[in-house]
């Protein structure tokens, strides 16, 4: 009994210790890092020391934080197997990782607005430094969201006693954020790598630890023989087939105020995951912190591989929640509060957000004390090893490209880290303010986190294929793909627009503008919007995003190649550089002086040239390449057996 007592905010004593025993090691392992840090190279890049494992796990860490592990479980649960593409919607493009890599190291950047100054010139460096911190901002300020939600879930919910939380997400972020801004800020880019190896590993723990007693409990309350039975025989109002189906029709994305997940759905994702991710900020450290381009190129790719295949965990955990929670008479809601989730799509957004936390909390203190502990170190090791990575790269941004550039050109290494330093700090700052903005984990996601990168992707994409490509053509696809974003874009899905389809758009509110856009959409091209319900029983109409996604990208692409072929280009010897730098291999210990700049001695550049007609420039690969190419292609082809085989057990 006494045993049964010993809590605070909802935590069991023995959980406490085993937190508290993670918080003192990777403390200490920042601070131990401080002594390596000599100079921006080892605050920004690690010094460039680190080999394959240690990259891998670097470049599956700083990827993978608790919110997107809560978006799955979330999506899986409000909308069954078809929630996986909200990480999934990253793995068709998960094999050009491994040729996209080198490019990166080769650049011997510290960022990628270095990238963007050594291909086209100061204001487009720039202009990446504000966006990549920008993007740095949001994806710290995602995944501190998503972490707070589960560790409220992981604590209990709601104390139906007081109305409260019993550890409130307030508490959570604050202890989070003190101690990845502690040791991210003494031991920079290094600490973050050497921590996320040891994060790597807790998050793979945390992502497979709750899964097979969540299906023993779903299994117990659904009264079948396996988990996978139950997600077969499925819950009142949802059949085993809707459960398991990678696809979701209109009839219950209505239901549950969203839109339909379709083959066009997932393609589109995939395209903005594919042109948006090499320009996050913290790419250019995946790749680029590696002894050689190898570790850069391997890392990138397992590493993200390994998260593909937590993915699957994050998605059969929610799946299984469906039955724990919405099964009647389960033990765990009431008929009421089951009604209530399932009959209010507010109410059920809510639920799915804690959902993970909430089985956790409910299922493994009945195995052993303790397990709750570990899984919210583990919870803490995927968001401080993605925040403090986050720090550090916007701060770099900053530093090297705008304060560096425009503000102090002939300060110290010391001054510059410290400038790093407080920078990361302002970073943080601005991150707490932005996550009091959300409304729940995959809003952040299909909101923010995916198309924030692509204003800029598609520079860097022309960038390194054609030399036509101009500096005013940066500026151009990035301010249009950004409006049309804007424009086509629901801030509210239950605002008062009841008047679209008959022109009194006067009646909108603070999303007048945009609103305009959508009903005009609306009018011309039916087809382009979804119609959903309020909380009221109100139409509301939004754009779907998939389209969306075709008009801010089309938008982008256009006024770049139209800005280019009407602008100066950029000039020979410029591009002659570059475009050797990028082909040309990275010798090991190979020492450069100034980023983007060749060492003595350079190894020969690649040549051969698989297509080069009117200014393009496609490299042939090489065998490593085209080996490590197809290799790839079958981790997919096996990720998706692997998905589907599971969905077939037990039917």
């Amino acid at each position: 009994m006494i045993l049964a007592q010993s809590v605070w905010l909802g935590l069991h004593w023995v959980d406490w210790i085993v937190l508290i025993f993670y918080l003192l090691a990777v403390s200490f392992i920042g601070f131990w890092s401080y002594r390596k840090v000599r100079d921006l190279t080892d605050f920004f890049m690690g010094g460039r020391r680190f080999g394959k494992v240690f990259m891998m796990f670097f470049a599956f860490g700083v990827g993978t934080s608790s919110e997107q592990a809560l978006s799955v479980a979330a999506g899986s649960f409000r909308y069954g197997l078809a929630g996986i593409w909200y990480q999934f919607l990253w793995l068709w493009a998960t094999p050009f990782y491994w040729i996209i890599a080198p490019v990166f190291r080769r650049m011997r950047a510290l960022t990628t607005s270095d990238f963007f100054q050594a291909r086209y010139d100061s204001s487009t460096a720039t202009l990446y430094s504000c966006l990549g911190i920008v993007m740095s901002v949001v994806f710290m300020a995602g995944a501190l969201y998503g972490s707070g939600e589960m560790i409220e879930g992981l604590a209990g919910g709601i104390d139906p006693a007081t109305g409260k939380p019993y550890f409130p997400m307030e508490y959570a972020v604050a202890g989070m954020t003190v101690l990845f801004v502690l040791y991210g800020m003494a031991g920079g880019l290094g600490a973050a790598i050497i921590t996320d190896f040891i994060q790597g590993v807790l998050t793979i723990v945390f992502s497979f630890l709750l899964l097979p007693f969540a299906f023993n409990a779903a299994a117990r309350v659904a009264g079948t023989s396996s988990g996978f039975a139950a997600l077969h025989q499925g819950v009142p109002g949802r059949s085993g087939s809707e459960l398991l189906s990678l696809t979701v029709t209109e009839q219950v994305s209505s239901l549950m105020g969203q839109e339909p997940i379709t083959l066009f759905y997932v393609v589109m994702l995939s395209l903005t995951g594919l042109i948006g991710i090499v320009v996050q900020p913290h790419i250019m450290g995946v790749c680029g912190a590696g002894r050689t381009e190898f570790e850069g190129r391997f890392g990138f790719t397992v590493g993200n591989f390994i998260k593909r295949f937590c993915t699957i965990a994050w998605t059969f955990t929610g799946l299984a929640c469906i039955i724990i929670y919405l099964t009647p008479e389960n033990g765990y809601l009431s008929a009421a509060e089951i009604q209530r989730v399932q009959a209010d799509p507010g109410a059920l957004a809510a639920f799915a957000n804690q959902v993970f936390g909430r089985a956790a909390h409910d299922i493994l203190p009945t195995i052993s004390v303790g397990l709750v502990g570990l899984l919210m170190a583990s919870l803490l090791a995927a968001v401080m090893s993605t925040c403090d990575a986050q720090m550090v790269v916007g701060s770099g941004l900053f530093t090297e490209n705008i304060y560096k550039r425009f503000i102090r050109p002939r300060g110290s290494d010391r001054h510059y880290l410290w400038v790093g330093r407080l920078t990361g700090l302002g970073i943080v700052c601005l991150a707490l303010l932005m996550l009091t903005q959300f409304d729940n984990v995959i809003q952040v996601l299909t909101r923010y986190i995916q198309p924030i990168p692509t204003f800029m992707g598609l520079a860097f994409w022309f960038g390194i294929t054609w030399r036509g490509y101009t500096a005013k053509a940066v500026w151009a696809s990035t301010i249009a793909t950004a409006v049309a974003w804007y424009l086509t874009q629901t801030h509210n899905p239950f605002e008062t627009i009841a008047a679209l389809g008959n022109s009194q758009f006067f009646q909108l509110n603070i999303d007048y503008l945009p609103g305009l856009v959508r009903g005009w959409l609306y009018e011309q091209v039916p087809g382009i919007m979804q119609v959903v319900q309020g909380a009221g029983g109100e139409a509301a109409y939004r754009t779907r995003l998939p389209y969306q996604i075709l008009v801010y990208l089309s938008f982008g692409a256009a006024a770049g190649l139209v800005t280019s072929f009407l602008t100066r280009p950029v000039a020979r010897a410029k591009l002659d550089h570059f475009f050797r730098l990028i082909h040309t291999p990275v010798r090991k210990g190979e020492k450069i002086d100034e980023p983007c700049t060749l060492p003595e001695n350079p190894l020969p550049a690649e040549t051969e040239k698989l297509f080069s007609a009117g200014g393009l420039e496609i490299p042939r690969p090489g065998v490593v390449g085209l080996v490590g190419f197809g290799l790839a292609w079958v981790a997919v082809g096996g990720l998706i057996w692997l998905t589907v085989t599971l969905a077939g057990i037990g039917g």
